[in-house]
Order: C-alpha cells, then structure tokens, then sequence
C-alpha cells in the first residue's frame, strides 16, 4: 500500500506526534509497504531525504517550536500527486495538514486524521472552558477537519472531548503504540554507573524520573512543589527531570527557589534512541499532567519496567492501573505516600515492574500499526466500492 504521512515537524523536533509518525513509518516500511512523509523542515530551506519530504518554514514568533508554511506549488508536492498514494494520514491540524489534502483530492485518497492535541487546554489551560474559548475551538476544529474520511483518537478520554465538538467526521480509537524492543534494552550496572557519574548523581541515591517536554501544560511544577514532602522522609530520593521545552528555566528556577538543587537533576535534551538509559535509572515513574490525550512516556516507563505515579486522569486508563502497576493520586498527601510505598517497598516495586512489562505488550507497535492499517484497508475498500457504484 502507498501511504503517505503528514505533520508539521517530524524528527527536528522530537515530541509524542513526530514519534507516533516515525513509529508508523519504520513499521510499515518494514513491511514493505511505500511510505513517503511530508512535513516542514526547521529552517526556510526545503530539502529531500529518502522518503520524507520537508517544506520551507518559518518560526512562529510567541512559539518557536511551531512553523508556518506559506507554500502553495511545490516540485516535491506535484512528485507525491504524481506517486498518488492510497491514503493519506494526517497527524497536525498546520499547513504541513492543507498540503497533505491537496495531495489526497489529486489521487482521490481517503484522508485519515488523528487528533493527538487538545488545543484549546494547551494554549488557555484552566480557562480553556470559557464559552468563547469552547465557541472558537468547535469552529476552528470544524476547519482543520473539513474533508477528513475518519478521525482517529488515542483513548476514550480523547474521543469524549472530540464528540464534545459535535464534527460530522466519524471517528474511532486507536491506542498508540512504541515500538518495544527500543525500551526493553538491558542497561548494565557499569553503564548505570557512567551515566549517574556523567550526571552528578550518587549511585545509592533512590531515583524518580520524569521524561518529559518541560512546557507548563506537563504541571512538572507540581512534583517540584510535592517533593520536599517525600525528602523529609527519604532523604536518598532525587528527582530527574529529562527534557527540553519553553518552561525549562522557570522549573530551574522554582528548583532553586524550593531549595532543591542538590536533589533535582536536569540533564536537558535526551536523543530518542537514548531514552531508555534514563528510565532504566530509576526506580519510579512520575508525572502530573492532565493534559495528555495517550501519552507515550507512560507506555515507554512501562516497558522499561517502572512502576507509575501519575495525577489521576482519564488518560491513563489501561496504562496505569492502580494498585497494579503504580498509583493514581489526587493531591500532597496521595502523592508522597505512593511514592514513598514503591521507594521503600523492594517486593512491591518488583511486582509492579513485571506488571508494567506486561502492560506494555498490549500497546507495541505490531498492535497499533496493525489497527490503522487496518482502519487504511477499510477505508481504501469503501472508496473503491463507491467508485465503481458510481461507474
């Protein structure tokens, strides 16, 4: 099958859409399948590797990470018309998204859209119920889905909010998957030794990891604000913070302020293919936010091994099960004491590590990339049928 992929950044910018998309496009190439992706490059200069296409963009002034393309005709756009492929995948709602529709109505492809970001909670977070904040979002959903064959979704949580928007588009739920062997790599002792010696970190002290885009809608501040409370009874424990984004300095800051640098480490930017190295560090996994949709660092700790403790949330369903796997909380009090139980608990943690193993399996890659091909198969067959009732 001839599938082509589209969003706004692919891997100059790492994040949970640009590994969705390189998931799928190494697993179907794999497989043998013609994939080609299309997205915008980090600079104004377009240019052509392989398989992926990226376009000329610039920076958006308030958001750096974000690009704006004011491409219209392009010889890398009349090539893919020319390719015609079967579908056409959309993962951004940006310009990389209107190109990617040109591409599909020229080769009468169905178009398959994913809604990975709840927009309206990322840029207004707690405002984000206002009426006119709900109002805007439901017609600018309306626009960047127009056309769209089906919608997919990553979890129940996800599709409760889309419906919310009331689209004409059918929509279905396709958990993500990662690709597994990536995070089931074994880290040796002497390797774990390095890496907490390259990092400054003692080697008894009791590891917590967060893996994360460092932006406000994570909420990292809240565990910055928790920590303190599970020091005071552990004092072995230390926070590791792994990630980049637009809230870095002011999570240093509020480290600094608290009075925990010597116990919070931030070892900045992680390459993909080193992730692991610091999940396989610690010793639980933690996150505050409620603002993911189906987050892929829940499934990496999981197949890393990690028991969980995260803020309660829809989101979470199926990943972290609680009592199994780790603990949802809900405030100061919930948080210390989940975290305290798995540090000084070696029978629990270990229960909990095998229980997250086994989780993990349900959301590989073979399973997700299976669905949507699935779902691509479905689609491709419709629009053939309805072709030749047309004829």
């Amino acid at each position: 099958m001839k599938i082509l992929l589209s969003a706004d950044a692919y891997m100059n910018l790492i994040n949970g859409v640009t590994v969705v998309v390189k998931t799928l496009y190494d697993t179907y190439t794999a497989q043998g399948h013609d994939v080609r992706i299309l997205t915008m490059s980090g600079d104004r200069e377009e240019h052509h590797e392989g398989d992926i296409y990226f376009l000329p963009s610039v920076k958006v002034p308030l958001y750096p990470d974000v690009r704006l393309s004011f491409v219209k005709r392009h010889p890398y756009l009349e090539e893919l018309k020319e390719w015609r492929p079967d579908v056409v995948h959309i993962h951004t709602e940006g310009p990389a998204s209107k190109l990617a529709r040109s591409i599909a109505r020229a080769s009468d492809a169905p178009v398959v859209m994913t809604w990975h970001t709840d927009y309206a909670k990322f840029a207004f977070h707690n405002r984000s119920s206002l009426k006119l904040v709900e109002w805007s979002t439901k017609k600018l959903m309306r626009v960047a889905y127009k056309g769209a064959t089906m919608i997919t979704v990553p979890s129940y949580k996800a599709k409760a909010l889309l419906d919310g928007y009331k689209l004409r588009n059918p929509n279905v739920v396709i958990p993500n998957g990662i690709i597994l062997e990536r995070f089931t790599k074994e880290l040796s002792e002497d390797e774990k030794k390095k890496l907490l010696e390259k990092l400054g970190i003692g080697s008894d002290k009791k590891l917590l990891v967060i893996v994360s885009r460092l932006s406000g809608e994570k909420n990292i501040s809240e565990i910055l604000k928790y920590f303190p409370s599970v020091l005071k009874e552990e004092p072995k424990a230390h926070l590791l913070i792994a990630g980049r984004g637009p809230d870095q300095k002011h999570l240093e800051h509020l480290t600094q302020k608290l009075g925990l640098t010597e116990y919070v480490t931030f070892p900045g930017f992680v390459p993909h293919d080193e992730t692991y190295k610091y999940y396989k560090l610690g010793m639980v996994f933690l996150s505050a936010s409620t603002f993911e949709m189906h987050s892929l660092t829940y499934l990496e700790a999981t197949a890393c091994g990690l028991p969980l403790v995260c803020r309660d949330d829809p989101s979470i369903q199926g990943v972290l099960i609680d009592g199994e796997n780790g603990f949802a909380y809900h405030d100061e009090k919930e948080f210390t004491e989940d975290v305290l139980r798995i540090l000084n608990d070696d029978g629990l943690r270990a229960e909990m590590s095998e229980r997250s193993l086994s989780i993990s399996r349900e959301y590989s890659e073979q399973a997700f990339s299976d669905n949507m091909l699935s779902l691509y198969q479905r689609l491709v067959d419709e629009k053939k049928k309805t072709q030749q009732n047309k004829d």
